[in-house]
């Protein structure tokens, strides 16, 4: 299937959104990051906008968007109505912040409201007719969140020397890490044992002249086929960025270039499986 590179940024920015509020959720319930509470709202205020940006890019004509909105089970509803909640939580948090309060309540509702938020923005790509998109991007597009988030706190308590929390965000980097590396295995192990494993040959209906690609099982096209460059690369760069948290575990304040290394290999494994992602997403309309 042809990356759609709208729909990439979207849930790309999804995830560092929720991500973002999560750890900054459990940093509060904890009593810490004072200093980068201000810094990670904005952050994730901008990324989430970043994020509705290619959502609508992708309708090409933004006035499709309510055609959905009539139906309460599709997936650009639930996904509007999650904008909208973290939205709303964010400009709290702002208002918090600016009156020097915090609030564990508030806290917990911004943990389970983004974790809910990546959860339905998965489900939504659920599809029956393409039989790799399925519960693999649960474990995922979740997995994904614990990795960008951590990592983009690290990134602020580094800029912002709040040595408070800066071990507590490379520790939840390294498990994030070791998390993304897994739901990834999983997520191409769970398309290897779809219901349509052998989808012989696929036509691409928009482009009848081309010959049809033959296709054994949609997982070998990420292990050993066209995808499995971007795969395996994804793996090496997930698990690049825990063994940098592993590393900055040692001397944390002085850690500001491991942390960099493992921002780019964070963002690099999002996008990269984000594209193997679409290269296993054929549908069961196949040509046999």
């Amino acid at each position: 299937m042809q990356t759609q590179w709208p729909l990439v940024i979207f849930t790309l920015f999804v995830c560092v959104t929720s991500g973002t509020l999560g750890m900054l959720s459990i940093f509060a319930l904890k009593d810490k990051a004072e200093k980068i509470q201000m810094p990670a709202v904005i952050l994730a205020a901008v990324s989430l906008v970043v994020g509705g940006i290619g959502s609508f890019t992708h309708l090409q004509h933004w006035e499709r968007i309510f055609n959905g909105f009539g139906h309460i089970t599709s997936g650009i509803t639930q996904e509007l109505i999650g904008v909208v909640v973290l939205a709303v939580l964010i400009v709290i948090w702002f208002v918090m912040i600016r009156g020097q309060k915090t609030n564990k309540a508030l806290a917990w509702v911004t943990l389970i409201a983004s974790i809910a938020m990546v959860a339905a923005t998965a489900h939504s790509y659920w599809m029956a007719g393409r039989p790799a998109w399925g519960v693999g991007l649960e474990f995922f597009y979740l997995g994904n969140a614990c990795l960008l988030g951590p990592v983009v706190l690290w990134a602020l308590t580094a800029v912002k020397a709040d040595n408070q929390c800066l071990a507590d965000s490379i520790n939840f980097t390294f498990v994030g890490g070791i998390i993304a590396l897994v739901t990834e295995v999983i997520f191409i192990a769970l398309a290897a044992g779809t219901k349509f494993t052998d989808v012989g040959h696929y036509l691409n209906p928009t482009l009848m002249t081309t010959a049809p690609t033959h296709i054994d099982n949609v997982a070998s096209i990420a292990l050993t086929g066209a995808g499995a460059p971007l795969f395996w690369l994804s793996l090496v760069c997930a698990a690049a960025t825990a063994v940098c948290a592993f590393m900055a575990k040692k001397n944390p304040e002085a850690s500001k270039a491991l942390m960099a290394v493992a921002l780019i290999a964070a963002f690099a494994t999002s996008i990269m499986f984000r594209v193997v992602v679409y290269m296993v997403g054929y549908p069961v309309l196949l040509v046999y």
